[in-house]
């Protein structure tokens, strides 16, 4: 019998990085779906369920924390269930939310090792 797939929803702008993530997760032993922009995140949601996020701060139709509030807004069980990445400084909002609702951030460029080190508390 074989375990399912953690089911990870990509939400990245950035191509090339979208395919790293993917792989990476593939390797890691969990299965990701991308979205480019927050409505189509949101669209996903509507299809299908999901163990985790990870969402880029910097959106083009919106900003990622903004995404993620209306996300747990509209389905509680998200909350918490997120990686933030950005190659910005984390925001006193962001850390805000991440001591509130457990939420991790990765900070980009990241490595393989500390991809491995945020995905370890969900595998």
């Amino acid at each position: 019998m074989t375990e399912e797939k953690k089911q990870v929803l990509i939400i990245e702008d950035e191509p090339d990085l979208s395919a790293v993530f993917v792989n990476l997760l593939e390797v890691f032993g969990f299965a990701g779906s991308v979205a480019d922009t927050a409505q189509l995140a949101l669209d996903s949601l509507t299809q299908r369920q999901f163990d985790l996020f990870i969402i880029d701060l910097t959106l083009p139709d919106r900003p990622g924390l903004d995404l993620y509030k209306e996300i747990v807004t509209i389905y509680p069980e998200y909350q918490g269930k997120v990686i933030f990445t950005s190659g910005f400084n984390v925001s006193d909002e962001l850390n805000q939310i991440m001591k509130r609702d457990g939420a991790s951030f990765l900070a980009k460029p990241f490595s393989m090792d500390k991809l491995k080190k945020v995905l370890d508390r969900w595998m």
